[in-house]
C-alpha cells in the first residue's frame, strides 16, 4: 500500500495528545465537582453520568478521526491499466554500447553523455511513444515502444558496455532491428535516432538505412566524440587503468566517423547532428527534425495507475462516528425519566380538548434534590420550602437555575401563581437554551391559569396576552415543541373570544343607553341586590403588599426577551430605569438582584 499524500499521516501523532487532554479534563472535572458539591448531594448531581460509556464514546471519536486522517492521506492499493488511442510519433533510440563509448574525449565519457542527452530528448516529448535499442556486435531491444517515460529513462540509465557480450559496432544490425520493431505499415511517423561514434566494424549501415527508408522509417544520427579521437580506458589487471589494444597488441584509438553518419541519415531524408551540448543539441533535433514529421494514431498502453482506496478508511470513520452518536453517556436512574424532565398534569380545565393541548402541563427540569421526593409525594408546600432553603444554603450554585425551575413547578401545583411566576422568571436567567425555553413555556401556562382566576376581563386579557408572548419565545427557541404550538393557538382563541365578548358588551351598553334612565336604575338596583344575595358575608380579597403595575409587567417581559438573547446588561437597565419612577418594580427585586450578580454589580437592595 502506498499513499498519495503521506504528509497527512503526521496528523496521527495528535491523537495521543487528544487522549491525554481528555483524561486530564475528566480528572479536573471530577476534582472540581468534589470541591463544589457537598458530599451528600454528589451522588444525586453526578450519579447519572456513566463514565465508562463516555470514555468508550471518546475512543470511537478518536478512531473516526484517525480514519479520516488516513483517508486524507489517499491510500492506494493495486494498479489499473488503460489503453487509449492518441496521436504522436514512434521513436526508437539506438545507443552504441561498444567499448569505444568509454572514450573520454568528451567528459565524462561518450556513453555518459549519451545517457544525459537521451533523457533531455525524452523530457521534451508529449504523447509520443519511445523505445530503446542497445547495440554493439549485435543489437537488442531493451525497452519496447511505450509512453511510460519513467520506464524508458530507467532503461537508459541501466546501459553499460557489458550488457552485450559480443564486441564490435554493428550499426546495420540496430537499423534492421528497428525496422522489424516498427512493422511493415508505413505511416510516416517513425523515427530512429542513433547515438554512436560511427565506427562500424561489421555490416553495411547505408544499405540497411535504405531498406528502413522504404519501410517508412526516418533516421537521425547523433555523433558522439571527436574526429581526433582518444584512447579507450579499461580497468587494468593490477587495479589501475589500461587501454584497449587490437589483435597485434597496438593500442586502439577511437575516432568519430562523421561522413558515414551523414550518409546514413541522408539516405532516409534524416539529418546528422554532432553532440556538443546535450540540451541544445536535443532541442535542435526536436525542432528541426521530429517536429516536422507527420503524427499518426497510435495505440499505447498507459503506465500502471494506482487505484485510490480512500473510501475504505472514510467508510470506517463514518461508521465509528455514527456509533459514537448512538451511545448515551447518561445512565438511567429509577424514579427519574430518561429525558431529564417529566410532564405533570394539573386539574382538567373546562374543555376536554384542553387535556390534549397539555395546557395544564408543567415541564419540570429536575435539579437533583430531596425536594423532588416531596414533590413526587404531592407535598408541594414542603417541596417549595425545601427548594427555597436549598437556594439560601447554596447561593450562586451552578444548579440555581434548575432549582428555581423546580420551585416554580411546586408553586404552580400550590396554585400560588405569583410565586410560580417569580421562580420561573429567575430560571430564565439560565444560560441553558433548553431551560430558558421550558421556563418560557411554564410562564405561559402560569399566566394563563392566573388570568383564568381573575374576575375582571381586563386582567384576564393582560395575563393571557403575556402568556402568548412566552409561548412565542418558546417556539423561537424550539420550533418543534407541539405543546407550545397547541397552547399558543388555544390561548389565542380564548383572547379572541374574550375580545369579542367585550365588543358585544359595549354594543349592549350603547343599546341600553337608549332606554329609560329610570328603568336602567331599576335594573342596576336589581343586579346589586342579586349579587349581595349570592355572596353574603364574603370576605374581601386581601390585597398583596406589592402588585406590579402594567408598566412594570411590560418592562419585565421586555427584560425576559433581552435575557433570552444573552443581553443581561440591557435587561438590568430596563428594570432599574423604571424602578426610579415606579416602586412596584420592587415586586421583581430578586429578579433584579440576579441580573446584578450576573453583570458583576454589587449594590444594596432597594426597599
Amino acid at each position: 500500500m502506498t499513499f498519495g499524500a503521506p504528509l497527512w499521516l503526521w496528523g496521527l501523532l495528535a491523537l495521543p495528545a487528544l487522549a491525554f487532554f481528555f483524561a486530564r479534563a475528566e480528572q479536573a472535572g471530577a476534582e472540581r465537582l468534589q470541591r463544589f458539591v457537598a458530599a451528600r448531594l454528589l451522588s444525586q448531581l453526578a450519579g447519572t453520568v456513566n463514565r465508562g460509556r463516555r470514555i468508550f464514546r471518546y475512543i470511537l471519536l478518536l478512531l473516526a478521526l484517525a480514519f479520516v486522517i488516513v483517508s486524507l492521506a489517499r491510500p492506494r492499493w493495486g494498479y489499473t491499466y488503460d489503453e487509449v488511442k492518441r496521436k504522436g510519433l514512434d521513436l526508437l533510440l539506438a545507443v552504441d554500447v561498444s567499448r569505444s563509448m568509454l572514450s573520454n574525449d568528451v567528459e565524462p565519457s561518450r556513453l555518459e553523455r549519451v545517457r544525459l542527452a537521451a533523457q533531455d530528448l525524452i523530457n521534451d516529448l508529449q504523447g509520443d511513444r519511445v523505445g530503446l535499442i542497445a547495440f554493439a556486435g549485435r543489437a537488442f531491444l531493451q525497452a519496447p515502444l511505450t509512453i511510460d517515460y519513467d520506464a524508458a529513462i530507467d532503461s537508459i540509465n541501466e546501459l553499460d558496455t557489458k550488457i552485450i557480450p559480443e564486441g564490435g559496432t554493428n550499426i546495420s544490425g540496430a537499423i534492421a532491428l528497428a525496422t522489424r520493431t516498427f512493422g511493415k505499415s508505413a505511416t510516416g511517423n517513425r523515427a530512429l535516432i542513433i547515438f554512436t561514434d560511427g565506427e562500424e566494424l561489421s555490416g553495411d549501415a547505408v544499405r540497411a538505412a535504405k531498406i528502413a527508408s522504404d519501410a517508412g522509417v526516418r533516421i537521425f544520427t547523433v555523433g558522439v566524440g571527436t574526429p581526433g579521437g582518444s584512447l579507450i580506458p579499461i580497468p587494468g589487471d593490477n587495479g589501475g587503468t589500461a587501454f584497449v589494444k587490437d589483435a597485434q597488441g597496438q593500442i586502439v584509438k577511437s575516432k568519430l566517423d562523421e561522413p558515414r553518419l551523414r550518409e546514413i541519415a541522408k539516405s532516409t531524408n534524416g539529418s546528422y547532428l554532432h553532440l556538443d551540448n546535450g540540451p541544445r543539441t536535443m532541442q535542435q533535433l526536436f525542432s528541426e527534425g521530429l517536429a516536422k514529421m507527420k503524427v499518426a494514431d497510435i495505440n499505447a498502453r498507459l503506465s500502471r495507475r494506482p487505484i485510490e482506496r480512500y473510501e475504505w478508511p472514510l467508510s470506517a470513520a463514518i461508521f465509528f462516528f455514527a456509533l459514537a452518536l448512538l451511545i448515551n453517556d447518561r445512565r438511567r436512574i429509577r424514579g427519574l425519566p430518561e429525558t431529564g424532565y417529566e410532564l405533570r398534569k394539573s386539574k382538567p380545565l373546562q374543555s376536554a380538548a384542553l387535556l390534549l393541548l397539555s395546557l395544564g402541563t408543567t415541564h419540570s427540569l429536575r435539579a437533583a434534590s430531596p425536594g423532588i421526593e416531596l414533590y413526587d409525594r404531592q407535598q408541594y408546600p414542603e417541596a417549595y420550602e425545601h427548594f427555597q432553603k436549598t437556594l439560601q444554603e447554596n447561593p450562586g450554585t451552578r444548579q440555581t437555575d434548575r432549582i428555581q425551575f423546580d420551585a416554580g413547578a411546586a408553586a404552580y401545583k400550590m396554585k400560588d401563581y405569583n410565586k410560580a411566576l417569580q421562580s420561573f422568571s429567575q430560571a430564565l436567567l439560565s444560560q441553558n437554551p433548553h431551560l430558558q425555553a421550558e421556563s418560557h413555556y411554564n410562564l405561559g401556562n402560569t399566566l394563563y391559569e392566573r388570568g383564568e382566576a381573575e374576575k375582571t376581563d381586563e386582567k384576564k386579557l393582560t395575563n393571557w396576552e403575556s402568556a402568548l408572548q412566552h409561548y412565542q419565545e418558546t417556539l423561537k427557541a424550539e420550533p418543534q415543541d407541539k405543546n407550545a404550538k397547541d397552547n399558543y393557538e388555544y390561548v389565542k382563541k380564548k383572547i379572541e373570544e374574550l375580545k369579542k365578548k367585550q365588543e358585544n358588551q359595549q354594543q349592549q351598553q350603547q343599546q341600553d343607553q337608549k332606554k329609560n334612565p329610570q328603568q336602567q336604575q331599576q335594573q342596576q338596583n336589581q343586579q346589586n341586590q342579586s349579587q349581595d344575595q349570592n355572596s353574603p358575608g364574603a370576605p374581601p380579597t386581601p390585597t398583596p403588599p406589592i402588585t406590579p403595575s402594567e408598566a412594570a409587567k411590560k418592562a419585565k417581559a421586555e427584560a425576559d426577551r433581552a435575557v433570552l438573547g444573552r443581553q443581561y446588561g440591557r435587561a438590568l437597565r430596563i428594570m432599574t430605569d423604571l424602578r426610579r419612577t415606579d416602586q412596584t418594580v420592587n415586586y421583581y427585586a430578586d429578579y433584579i438582584r440576579r441580573l446584578e450578580e450576573i453583570n458583576g454589580i454589587q449594590t444594596p437592595d432597594n426597599p
